[in-house]
């Protein structure tokens, strides 16, 4: 009796079956085995962070909100919802989302479905030519068995992708918004700046008026009103340069917002906000450096990208070894399309590949050594954003202690030159002292008080150096 189609499809699998499983097992007793990969990233967090900030009296505090946060919480809302390197971050991970979702999908079989319709004239037999009709339907199911991991290993690299992929964002999102705030600040402070300039080029030119007065009147020299002159232009030489500084921070700062420049003129005009003022918080808030490296999204990434690297480098030693493939087919061919789907039209196959590409000159060997080497080199960058990681932290905390010093003492300093100046323009219209003492007090005075601005200025941006390193809110409204 002849053998149907279908039984002589299954014959031929049970043949083809144990030579696949056979040559797999031989490879197998012939010393393959996974690659020989590395430790992956090693832990490199201290107990404990130093150089904290100071104490207050009675409980350990530092500076980590501002009281009134809702001009910086506003400029973190437009950076969050406009700035184009965050808009394509987050473009990447849904690509990387897409990818490992198409990874994984590879892992299981494939199923198509076709069709085939075709007429052909030629000869029979006999050499008299006729026309014959062809119909075909059919579905074909195939899949790869992943004897070494290859496919699984590839879908785990997609994963790792899509994974880093989104800490990649996060990290983008905490530095632009970091970068954005530090802007807002130094644009408050050197509004401040200017602002002291322009007073103090009024009560100059009131100073002026007054040497100008004594020496029409004989009690003055023409060396103190010189010096006078020279102090009133000496300080207006510093008003445009101050005005193109805070310029170019509003340019930079309305890029990181997604807004075209700002007309510098217009903004001018702008109130001034006042300078951010620290609030004080619990320093046990802070993460200890192992929970630092935990809530840092781009030390996260690293990592992330390292195993990424090791999934690869399974892929890379699974390309060496032979392929598997299982291939079924269920369809119908008929001369006339009213005879399709009829029991006798009927045709399937089933079948086993076995492939390996055993001669390739040490190409796939090679290919497997470069992927080991990129996880190296993986492990090598994670362990070194943990690094910078603990570096950012370390040196926030010292900078944030040194302004804290810095400020407090500079506030002294303003006030003392302060309360010099004011004594010394009494005794030079008293007439116990010359110009000289005055100018140098004047001098002395406008120097302290911009000293002054600019520590809280760095006090402020020193506090966000803390949040940025700790992944922490940069507002108290974020």
């Amino acid at each position: 009796m002849p053998k149907t189609p279908r039984r002589r499809a299954t014959d031929m699998l049970v043949r083809l079956t144990p030579l696949a499983l056979a040559a797999a097992a031989a490879a197998l007793l012939a010393g393959c085995a996974a690659p020989g990969l590395k430790d992956g990233p090693k832990n490199l967090a201290p107990a404990s962070f130093t150089q904290l900030p100071p104490a207050n009296p009675g409980a350990a505090t530092m500076t980590t909100a501002f009281v009134d946060s809702a001009q910086l919480q506003r400029v973190v809302d437009e950076v969050l919802a406009n700035n184009r390197d965050l808009r394509a971050a987050a473009a990447r991970l849904k690509q990387a989302e897409a990818l490992a979702d198409a990874a994984g999908a590879r892992r299981l079989p494939s199923v198509s479905a076709g069709a085939n319709a075709s007429r052909q004239r030629a000869p029979n037999d006999q050499g008299v030519y006729n026309n014959f009709n062809s119909y075909g339907v059919n579905a074909t199911a195939s899949w790869e068995v992943d004897l070494w991991g290859r496919v699984s290993a590839t879908a785990q690299a997609a994963g790792y992708d899509a994974q880093s992929a989104a800490l990649d964002r996060d990290a983008a999102a905490l530095s632009l918004a970091g970068t954005a705030l530090n802007l807002q600040a130094q644009l408050i402070g050197l509004g401040h700046r200017l602002k002291l300039a322009k007073e103090t080029l009024v009560v100059q030119n009131q100073l002026l008026d007054l040497v100008k007065a004594r020496v029409g009147a004989g009690r003055g020299t023409a060396l103190d009103q010189a010096r006078a002159e020279a102090l009133v232009a000496q300080t207006s030489a510093s008003v445009p340069a101050l005005r193109n500084a805070a310029c170019l921070t509003r340019l930079q700062l309305d890029v990181l917002r997604g807004q075209p420049p700002a007309d510098c003129d217009k903004a001018d005009s702008d109130p001034l906000p006042s300078m951010p003022e620290p609030r004080l918080i619990s320093l046990g808030t802070l993460p200890d450096p192992a929970g630092l490296l935990a809530a840092r999204p781009d030390v996260k990434a690293a990592t992330v990208r390292a195993q990424a690297a090791a999934a690869r480098a399974q892929v890379a030693w699974a390309a060496r070894w032979p392929t598997l493939g299982l291939t079924g087919q269920i369809g119908w061919s008929a001369g006339s399309s009213s005879d399709l789907f009829k029991s006798g039209t009927q045709i399937h196959s089933i079948a086993a590949a076995l492939n390996w590409n055993f001669l390739d000159f040490g190409a796939r060997k090679a290919e497997a050594s470069a992927a080991r080497s990129g996880f190296d080199a993986a492990v090598a960058s994670a362990e070194q954003a943990q690094l910078t990681a603990l570096q950012d932290a370390q040196g926030s905390l010292s900078t944030l202690r040194e302004t804290e010093q810095q400020a407090t003492a500079q506030a002294a300093a303003a006030e003392a030159t302060q309360r010099a100046r004011d004594l010394a323009l009494k005794r030079y219209e008293a007439g116990v002292t010359d110009f000289y003492a005055l100018l140098s007090a004047e001098q002395e005075r406008l120097a302290a008080q911009d000293a002054l601005i600019q520590v809280q200025t760095q006090r402020a941006t020193a506090l966000l150096g803390v949040h940025k390193a700790f992944a922490a809110k940069l507002t108290s409204g974020s």
